[in-house]
């Protein structure tokens, strides 16, 4: 998902940049946007939320690329690890469902009176064609359907963007800014909300 902020002071930035070379604008337009990603990672991985923080660990900013239309864009996901998965469920919940393992004999509603606060699904065993599925839930080995409560879901990417947009593109401009004073040494116009 992406959303658009409005920026003042594009059309200025665009004829100092106009006048580098097309190398030396994709890196600055590269670069800067490394720096304005940078303060939405950061927000998202103080709200995550955290129990062993490997989840927070697994949001990256990814490497700036050039679209087909010839705009850039940079990615803020959640990969990279064990528990990346959990970073969907995280951001927008989960319904409650029903997990199968096989034939236990045990109707859902009483598989799922076991955990007090959920199923916590530890191991599958019995993976291979024609073997039952077992789980191992809280140390006992259970089959059939577990039923699974669900989560409620705790935003925290789409938050940060909104919370550090302002931010991200300070941070865009004052490393274009940046870069166009370190290539040209000439000072880049600067807006006076930046």
């Amino acid at each position: 998902m992406s959303r658009q902020f409005p920026v003042k002071g594009l059309a200025e930035l665009d004829r100092f940049l106009s006048a580098l070379p097309g190398n030396m604008q994709k890196q600055a337009v590269r670069q800067a946007l490394t720096a304005a990603a940078a303060p939405i990672r950061d927000e998202a991985r103080l709200r995550v939320p955290k129990k062993t923080g490997k989840l927070a660990r697994a949001i990256r900013t990814g490497s700036p690329r050039q679209n087909q239309d010839g705009t850039f864009s940079v990615s803020i996901s959640v990969t990279g690890n064990d528990h990346a998965f959990l970073g969907y469920f995280f951001e927008y919940g989960v319904k409650p469902h029903f997990i199968k393992a096989g034939d236990s004999g045990f109707s859902p509603r009483i598989l799922g009176k076991r955990g007090k606060s959920g199923i916590d699904v530890v191991a599958r065993r019995g993976n291979k064609k024609g073997q039952n599925q077992v789980l191992a839930i809280y140390g006992q080995l259970v089959s059939g359907a577990v039923h699974h409560p669900g989560i409620r879901a705790h935003p925290f990417l789409l938050p940060a963007l909104d919370v550090r947009a302002e931010d991200a593109v300070r941070a865009f401009a004052g490393r274009i800014r940046a870069f166009i004073e370190g290539k040209t040494g000439f000072s880049a116009p600067m807006d006076e909300a930046a």
